[in-house]
């Protein structure tokens, strides 16, 4: 093209895609000979090009085709712009590629859902005074997530270890789980064994990779004394130091057979008083927050 954008010169191709001979194309503008219409369209490349005398580019939808649309300044030694390439890309089947990976990614996002909610639902029927507690925290810890500038992606991920942070007490024995009372040492020493056992039980689903990783390290403290694994501060990950305060949290607001709800004020009390000891100091920063600036409560 000129510096005005009238096409000088084009190859087979063009004529190919606009179904007309050379003769027909040299001396029109692009935009009347690609779209038909008597200016450029809008966010034009060809336009912006001219202005900035720089590489310019974008992907362009013409029907059931897909083209991907380079607009290259050719300037003269003073800078001043003096003619252009334009090149025009048909991307149609990397398109269309890409959609079929979008819907295989989603699909695969509903089949992975479906489990959760299976596995939460198999928790909840093996201890059902804990029905509704693995939801609340998911709840509060994803509300933390946000508040400490996650990615979305985090916060899925946290929403779903969350969901199923407890799936390893299937393996617990219900009389223990359920047990009301001070539990034995070799009882509460079973009860530890859960975050263990849902790693072993889930380490084997490779698109759980990272859930897993959050599971196994909710009971791991920063001073070095949670289980199972006896982790300290920047070893335990900090999607499971979320998931750690959000479920003390819950726990402790909330009835248990053993004892009676502590309620919200004696929980927060816990991670207050035990901040950068037991607790990460900004995950119980924001969950701070959440309580006493913005309101929040478990439904």
């Amino acid at each position: 093209m000129d510096g005005e954008g009238k096409i000088l010169k084009c190859n087979k191709e063009m004529t190919k895609l606009t179904v007309k001979p050379s003769s027909k194309l040299i001396g029109q503008h692009c935009y009347e000979i690609m779209h038909g219409t008597l200016k450029p369209i809008k966010d034009c490349p060809v336009v912006r090009m001219r202005k900035t005398h720089r590489r310019e580019t974008t992907e362009l939808q013409m029907g059931e085709r897909y083209f991907n649309v380079v607009a290259d300044p050719l300037l003269d030694e003073s800078g001043h712009l003096v003619s252009a390439v334009h090149i025009v890309t048909d991307i149609t089947r990397r398109k269309c590629a890409e959609k079929e990976l979008q819907q295989s990614f989603e699909n695969l996002q509903k089949t992975l859902e479906g489990t959760i909610i299976a596995m939460v639902k198999i928790v909840e029927t093996k201890d059902p005074y804990t029905a509704g507690h693995q939801q609340r925290v998911a709840k509060l810890s994803c509300d933390i997530a946000k508040e400490m500038g996650l990615s979305g992606q985090q916060i899925n991920v946290i929403r779903m270890a969350s969901l199923i942070h407890d799936v390893g007490k299937i393996y617990i024995p219900t009389e223990i789980l359920s047990k009301p009372g001070q539990l034995k040492e070799i009882e509460f020493n079973l009860v530890k064994t859960h975050p263990q056992i849902a790693h072993d039980m889930l380490k084997t689903i490779e698109f759980l990779s990272p859930v897993v990783t959050i599971i196994l390290q909710h009971h791991e403290r920063m001073n070095g004394s949670g289980y199972p694994q006896g982790l300290s501060s920047e070893d335990i990950n900090l999607e499971a130091k979320i998931l750690g305060v959000a479920d003390v949290v819950e726990a402790m607001s909330s009835h248990r057979p053993y004892r009676a709800a502590h309620g919200i004020d004696k929980a927060l009390e816990e991670i207050s008083k035990n901040k950068g000891i037991l607790y990460d100091t900004q995950v119980v920063d924001a969950c701070f927050k959440l309580f006493y600036d913005k309101g929040f409560k478990f439904e």
